[in-house]
């Protein structure tokens, strides 16, 4: 799977690379990920109320604040947008997602506009 990583994304900039990994690591800029590391109080989502944790698959699929842009991330990419296995490993979906980051505006300060 590194492998296939690799070569669907080698042509991606360095700035979205770095994005995928740290998606697909967790090591991100998610209060989940900031508390683990001491730079968050709170692993919780403070984006839709402070009830779950922050976490990847929190940020790409449940959280309530982002409703509307995970509505246009479905539409686009059908079931496959509830996978994500899919989501950080097709080529396919890798405008959808950057899309949807863009949208979010929650990386931002970390990525700029992606």
């Amino acid at each position: 799977l590194a492998g296939e990583f690799c070569t669907t994304f080698d042509w991606l900039p360095k700035r979205q690379t770095s994005l995928y990994i740290q998606l697909r690591t967790g090591h991100i800029p998610l209060n989940k990920h900031l508390h683990r590391i001491g730079r968050s109080d709170t692993p919780m989502c403070l984006q839709c109320g402070g009830t779950s944790q922050e976490s990847v698959h929190h940020y790409l699929f449940q959280c309530a604040r982002y409703v509307r842009e995970c509505h246009i991330l479905q539409r686009a990419l059908g079931r496959d947008a509830t996978s994500m296995a899919y989501l950080l490993t097709n080529s396919k979906a890798q405008p959808h997602l950057l899309r949807y980051i863009s949208a979010t505006k929650r990386l931002q300060k970390t990525f700029g506009e992606i």
